[in-house]
């Protein structure tokens, strides 16, 4: 699903048959608030965000979230201590290594073009990753 066109709450519902997921690990607070006041999430369910697209206040429509016992969870990823950070980094290496993680390049770039990839994310005008590839 790719947030920017598609209806991911209404592709979410569907796939769960109406009853939402148990929890949504997402980087981007600013949009994902509002799905969970629409019902993405299934009452008890647990929302974790490390990011906001919007860098100011979030509105937040509490109702929803009181009602069916939404809990939230935020951290900075730079501020997770050692023994948070390292069980974590053991199972990327592992999946790193089985070949089980797909990353998705959406441009590629040199140096000399780094502004323009800049510019490219900051416009959401590739979906997946920007690359930047140094000559070594």
């Amino acid at each position: 699903m790719f947030y920017k066109t598609d209806d991911v709450v209404a592709q979410v519902k569907d796939l769960t048959h109406g009853k939402g997921v148990d929890t949504i690990i997402d980087m981007d607070f600013s949009t994902t608030i509002s799905w969970v006041a629409q019902g993405i999430l299934r009452p008890h369910g647990h929302l974790i965000c490390y990011g906001s697209n919007l860098p100011s206040e979030v509105p937040v429509m509490f109702r929803p979230l009181l009602f069916n016992s939404i809990s939230m969870s935020f951290f900075l990823v730079y501020d997770l201590p050692v023994q948070q950070r390292e069980p974590c980094v053991q199972i990327l290496n592992r999946m790193l290594a089985n070949k089980q993680l797909k990353h998705t390049i959406g441009a590629t770039f040199s140096l000399q073009q780094t502004a323009e990839a800049h510019q490219t994310v900051e416009a959401g005008q590739t979906i997946g990753n920007v690359v930047i590839e140094v000559d070594h």
